[in-house]
């Protein structure tokens, strides 16, 4: 199982991200991500074998609550590898302290950890053409509400993701 925990935007936010990407990719030309598929990874696991899931189910369970704390998307950039990203010009104390409990959970249970900081985004595009450089934006809130454990299948339209568990 391809598996990794996320926050999904409420459905007016990933119309607003989705209508942001549409419009950067005349720039960077490159693949928008369908605003079903857009996300805030919080870790990513790759592949797990189906008999790991219940520790990475009592891993989220054991998160940190999340009561709809405000993200603010406020800059979209590029990176070399092609994505084209919204984050935050300032941090959010939240999602900083979420995501490294997640880690702190994944690393007792004997997971793979991420060993880069922690940089909250949302994927607007990939295979971008040309680089986009970071700029501001109208901002935009991205209400955390829960985290979910997320399965991607990898398929020739691109990754298909589907919800398999969430909290709180």
């Amino acid at each position: 199982m391809r598996l990794f925990f996320a926050i999904i935007p409420d459905k007016s936010t990933s119309v607003s991200l989705h209508a942001n990407g549409k419009s950067l990719a005349k720039f960077s030309r490159g693949q928008v991500v369908g605003p079903e598929r857009l996300h805030l990874t919080l870790a990513f696991l790759g592949e797990v074998p189906p008999e790991r899931l219940d520790e990475l189910l009592a891993i989220g369970q054991g998160l940190p609550r999340l009561t709809g704390e405000i993200w603010t998307i406020d800059q979209v950039g590029g990176w070399p590898n092609g994505i084209v990203w919204a984050g935050s010009s300032q941090p959010c104390p939240a999602l900083s302290e979420l995501a490294a409990a997640l880690q702190q959970g994944l690393a007792q249970a004997g997971f793979p950890t991420e060993t880069r900081p922690f940089v909250p985004h949302v994927t607007l595009l990939r295979r971008a053409r040309r680089r986009l450089p970071p700029q501001d934006i109208a901002p935009l809130p991205f209400v955390l509400l829960r985290v979910s454990l997320m399965e991607s299948t990898l398929t020739p339209q691109g990754p298909q993701y589907r919800e398999l568990q969430h909290w709180p």
